[in-house]
């Protein structure tokens, strides 16, 4: 299965798959990733980052049979460095490391302290749980609690299940799960507009085409390895 190219500095590469390929189990991945485990850069990551596992849960906007294999997949199931984490979770879900990394950055500085999409509305705080005002997003890759349900409290508590499940559905919209967007010209295996439509909930609008470009000058800029 070409999930990986080899590469000098770390041993192994993981890069896209198609639509439609084999996806490896999170199993395999954990032993690719931990062959050239890579050291902690973020040392506030240290509780989530030891604490795998999480509920089981839906892909927000995924329908059909993909929702129910690739939901399946969701589990939270490893520990380790941040970075290990998110070349676990771009290995099981079959996208480019650097993407993912570069992603990440964007959204929280690879920092699980982050918490965004700050609300002050008492009715929006209570679908968390929480009194307002709340952060609505949460862990390296910003799950929006109050979009992805069932996210919150776990993608604070375990970076590997908040990671594992924004890959999830990064992966369903890549395999075209997402046919709620094709009145906007949606398509499967368009990395880019699944990229930004993660951050804007929208096929190629103003936000979204900004968020892309923020993601491919961090990827070109790789601030992670300052």
């Amino acid at each position: 299965m070409p999930t990986v190219v080899a590469s000098e500095d770390s041993g192994t590469y993981f890069v896209t798959l198609a639509p439609g390929d084999a996806l490896p189990t999170g199993e395999a991945c954990a032993r690719l990733v931990r062959q050239h485990s890579l050291p902690e850069t973020h040392p506030e990551n240290q509780a989530p980052n030891t604490r795998p596992g999480g509920p089981s849960v839906l892909i927000d906007g995924a329908e059909g049979f993909r929702e129910d294999a690739l939901a399946a997949r969701i589990t939270g199931d490893f520990s380790g460095s941040t970075e290990d984490i998110l070349r676990w979770a771009a290995c099981k879900w079959g996208f480019d490391e650097d993407i993912t990394r570069s992603r990440a950055w964007t959204e929280s500085s690879w920092s699980m302290l982050t918490a965004g999409d700050r609300s002050s509305e008492d009715w929006v705080c209570a679908l968390l749980g929480l009194s307002a005002p709340c952060a609505q997003s949460y862990g390296l890759l910003q799950v929006k609690g109050t979009i992805h349900e069932g996210t919150y409290p776990a993608s604070v508590e375990s970076t590997a299940w908040g990671v594992d499940y924004a890959m999830a559905w990064q992966r369903a919209c890549f395999e075209g799960a997402f046919t709620w967007l094709s009145s906007q010209g949606y398509q499967a295996g368009d990395v880019e507009g699944c990229v930004g439509a993660w951050y804007s909930g929208e096929w190629y609008d103003a936000p979204a085409s900004r968020y892309i470009a923020e993601v491919a000058r961090n990827l070109e800029a790789r601030p992670w390895d300052g």
